[in-house]
This record gives C-alpha cells, structure tokens and sequence, in this order.
C-alpha cells in the first residue's frame, strides 16, 4: 500500500504557536505512512532551518488584492500539479482558503482550528461575514481538529459547526529540547515575572504592566515583537515599571528557567504552549482564566495559579503569593512538569494527527 500524500498548509512556518506544532508534525510523523509537501502564503526565510529535507516547500505568496482570491487560485493550481490524497492546514483565514480549494478540486481536506474564532475574527474587517463564512464552509471539512475543548466548544456554539465533526488534539512540546535548550546561555537579569507573545492588544500586556505597578521591586520581561512595543514602553515609564522587552528570540527557554515566575494575561487563547513550556522549565504560572484552553492545562492550586480575567488585585496577589511561598512554588512546579511529562507529549500529539490523516 503507497504512502498517503498530505499537503499541509499554513500561512507562515515561522512564528508562533500554530507554526511550532505544524513544524513538529512534519518533522516526525511516520514516513512509512505518509508523503510530506508543505505550502506557505508566506515565506520567511527560515523554512529550510524549520521544515525536514525531504519536504518540499512551495510558496503561494501573492502581492495581488484582494489576495484571497489569488491565494485559492494558486493553492488549486498546485493541488492539480502534485495531487495529494489529503490537505491539512491550520488557522481559520488559511482554513477558508484551503476549504474552497478542496471542494473546487475535489480533494479531501481536514482543518485545524487553533484560536478562539470567536474573538478572534473581531480584530478583522468584515467580522459578520468571516463568521458566515467559518459556519458555512467548516461543516464541509472531512475533520476538524481543535487544540482544546474550549475552542471546540466556541465552534458548536458560535458557528452551528456540528460536534461529530470535531477532535480534540492537545498540543504537544518537546520535552528533551527544552531541558537542553534552557541551559544554552545564561541572562543577566535578577529578579523578574516573564510573559512571552507578540506585543499585540490580545495579549492584554497593558493589564500585566497596570498590576506590575504594584509590584514595583521586580522588573517585567516580556519576549516577542509587535506593533505595541513604544505604547508598552511608554506606558511601563509612566507607571514606574522596569519593562523589557528583547525582542523575539529564537531560545527563549533560558528567560524561562531564571524567571520568578511566569504570567499570563491574554484576552483570549487557543491552547497557549507557553504555559506549557514554563511548567516544562520548572517555572510557576499564573494565568488570567481568559477563553481558549488555558484552564485544561492549569489546576488552580495544582500546577498553577488561575484569577478571574478582569481584577488586577487578584492577580497581584497571586502574583505576590507565588513570590513570597517557596514551598507553594515548589509543589506547583513539581506537578506542572508531571503533567506536562504525561499528557503534553509530542509523540501523543503526533500519533493523533497520524490517526485523523489515514
């Protein structure tokens, strides 16, 4: 029996969440099951240091508007040149795409869905029709894949998406990497609570420096990049609060193992992983109980600490309960990476994509 062909697509390699766990797939699901293509809307660069050899990488991108249009065009164009047996592509502007592709050329498509849509689609123009669109096309998908309950929840519910169509498939992390990657250098930082994502206004990093205020002997580190950088340090000076900001980096886990803790603060989630890589750096979290799987991950008092989304003197008292309580730390850690250790692995989340793409 030949190999099934899988085209996998997303709109970048490089970046985030969506993108690390594309980039685990394709590096280790079983080659004696499954032929490897990859296309991009958008290249970085970076693809040949992310993507395993013997994937080819085919670029879609487009300077043409509206760029949707051109996009569909070309990934059809494609799906008749290498033919797949199946597509798979992650996040919802890049699922409708692919959707409309699939059902143009006849071909079998699954989609993932990896935010909490129905916040998400707010931050774009035209949110109603976006909305249409998800509940109209999405119930035409072979499979749909969800990296929490949460987010398949918001889809039953907000967009009519039948659940029989839906699994849940938790993301998974490299364990073994992380515990080499986070010894890699040292930083020379005393004393500081960590946030990692783009500087983006879901992330909610103005509430985080509002509670920082309060806390005004410890210094915040948050690392990625994004339009928000000046207003975030801008507001940090105003207040008082000591704000870094390195920028994205490539090994963030050595800012992970030296922090004295690791927050939360996002308005909203899919299936955040860097929760999961703190508590895998033996760091305590705490986290806003924001939408979008953060509390499939955090027992409150287990392996983390979760405060209501809106009350900054909740969330520094968490915060001050996990500086001054070594043992609290201790137990909250201990757990956390057990946890991870059991149920986030990568060979978990590999073997399910495996399981949906035969």
């Amino acid at each position: 029996m030949s190999n099934k062909k899988i085209l996998f697509v997303i709109y970048s390699i490089y970046g985030g969440g969506a993108e690390k766990q594309m980039q685990y797939i394709l590096r280790y699901i079983d080659r004696k099951k499954f032929e490897l293509n990859l296309a991009v809307f958008h290249l970085t660069g970076t693809e040949n240091e992310l993507v395993p050899e013997d994937v080819p990488i085919f670029d879609l991108g487009t300077k043409l508007r509206p760029a949707s249009i051109f996009l569909t065009y070309k990934l059809i164009s494609l799906i008749k040149k290498i033919k797949p047996d199946r597509i798979l592509s992650f996040l919802w502007g890049t699922n409708l795409i692919s959707i409309l592709a699939g059902i143009l050329t006849k071909t079998d498509f699954l989609i993932s869905e990896r935010t909490f849509s129905k916040i998400d689609i707010k931050g774009y123009s035209l949110p109603k029709l976006r909305k249409k669109m998800i509940s109209l096309l999405y119930p035409k998908a072979e499979k749909i894949t969800t990296v929490s309950y949460d987010v398949r929840e918001n889809l039953c519910k907000y967009f009519d998406i039948p659940e029989s169509k839906i699994e849940v498939i938790y993301n998974g992390i490299d364990l073994e990497k992380i515990k080499k990657l986070k010894n890699e250098y040292e930083i020379n930082l005393q004393s500081y609570l960590l946030a990692c994502g783009g500087l983006h206004k879901w992330k909610n990093y103005d509430f985080l420096i509002e509670v920082m205020a309060e806390l005004k002997s410890l210094s915040l580190v948050i690392l990625g990049e994004g339009p928000l950088r000046k207003h975030l340090k801008e507001k940090a000076e105003s207040l008082g609060v000591d704000l870094i900001l390195p920028g994205y980096i490539n090994n963030p886990y050595p800012y992970f193992k030296k922090a004295r803790a690791f927050v939360l603060t996002s308005l909203y989630e899919g299936f955040p992983n860097v929760v999961l890589e703190a508590m895998a750096c033996g760091v305590p979290v705490v986290s806003v109980d924001c939408p979008g799987g953060v509390n499939e991950i955090i027992e409150n008092g287990k392996t983390g600490l979760l405060v209501p989304s809106d009350d900054k003197k909740v969330l520094a008292g968490a915060m001050i309960k996990l500086l001054k309580d070594e043992n609290l730390c201790k137990v909250l850690t201990e757990n956390a990476y057990r946890k991870v250790k059991e149920e986030f692995t990568l060979a978990r989340m590999v073997k399910s994509y495996e399981d949906v793409l035969k």
